[in-house]
């Protein structure tokens, strides 16, 4: 049996940004365009209240999560989990960091969005508690100008 070096789910500081932008990069199939860019991501931790917690290990950022918060409500933006580690539990790990910081800061639910036909990301979803509240249909394009409806997901943060 092989030791796994622990991992430690955390608030990234800003030198942990590069790390974020290049696990994007390998985490999102490019053919849906979701990988957000570096100027993005810095975008959107400009908002008051908005946070990236990441998984990181001995070798470097393995996962993460961008959150904001607005009033009693929290948004799960992007979750992320490095392809070599997924099905291991981290982005369970990641979504329970997630729901625990927006609790923490004072909000009651929490939403999501996840692309119809992401089977991984909804089960990972579903597992976690979270139930279809609603759909935004055609809102994501993919290869050969398909269309995929936007599945919106809601939990409360203490369940």
């Amino acid at each position: 049996m092989t030791d796994v070096a622990p991992v430690r789910i955390v608030i990234a500081g800003p030198r942990d940004l590069p790390g974020v932008i290049s696990l994007m990069a390998d985490a999102f199939d490019p053919r849906f365009g979701e990988a957000w860019s570096g100027s993005q991501l810095v975008g959107a931790l400009a908002i008051p209240d908005t946070w990236v917690q990441i998984a990181i290990g001995p070798n470097g950022v393995l996962g993460f999560t961008l959150v904001r918060r607005i009033l009693d409500e929290a948004e799960l933006m992007l979750v992320a989990v490095a392809p070599a580690r997924r099905t291991q539990g981290l982005g369970r790990q990641l979504i329970e960091g997630a729901l625990a910081q927006s609790h923490a800061r004072g909000a009651r639910s929490i939403f999501l969005e996840v692309r119809e036909g992401n089977n991984a990301a909804c089960k990972l979803y579903q597992a976690a508690g979270f139930i279809e509240i609603g759909r935004r249909r055609d809102y994501y394009s993919g290869p050969k100008n398909e269309r995929f409806d936007a599945i919106t997901l809601r939990r409360a943060v203490t369940d």
